[in-house]
């Protein structure tokens, strides 16, 4: 699986997070809601700098490498972190769009749909319980785990 290697810009990026639940309001008190998707998708719309001829020249290549042969592909975004995470991702037929030139610089913005990257259930509640207990700062040692323990077994999916 290809890695999608330019950066995206910070601003005029507003990921859609994936929502699992169907909803039917009622007429009084809590709408009634049920799960009805598994691993949704999260939606967003990044832009990236094409301010050089080498960022140019490969950001056309990738786009019409997918355009002949549609497949996902790997990038690192911020969507429910607060840091960059690698997530599959799939351009969104149709959702290209050039920016303004500058000269020779311009921006290119696309659709996208990702992949959510979930960590274990016991590690989700551990932070859950950490709140709840009103001691977040616990979870500082939990980040051990994620990082050494947990990521490595949701990345077993993913075929490199």
């Amino acid at each position: 699986m290809n890695s999608f290697a330019l950066r995206p810009l910070q601003r005029g990026y507003t990921p859609e997070v994936a929502n699992n639940l169907l909803e039917q309001a009622l007429m009084g008190g809590f709408a009634r809601q049920r799960v009805q998707f598994v691993n949704n998708t999260h939606t967003v719309n990044p832009s990236v700098m094409l301010d050089d001829k080498r960022k140019q020249q490969y950001f056309w290549v990738f786009w019409d490498s997918y355009q002949e042969n549609p497949r996902p592909f790997l990038w690192r975004l911020i969507v429910g972190e607060t840091e960059l995470t690698t997530y599959v991702c799939q351009f969104i037929a149709g959702s290209l769009s050039v920016g303004e030139r500058d000269g020779k610089v311009y921006s290119v913005s696309f659709g996208l749909r990702l992949k959510p990257n979930h960590t274990s259930r016991e590690f989700d509640q551990l932070i859950l319980d950490a709140w709840n207990d009103g001691d977040p700062s616990r979870l500082n040692n939990l980040v051990e785990k994620l990082v050494n323990e947990d990521m490595p077994d949701a990345r077993e999916d993913i075929q490199w």
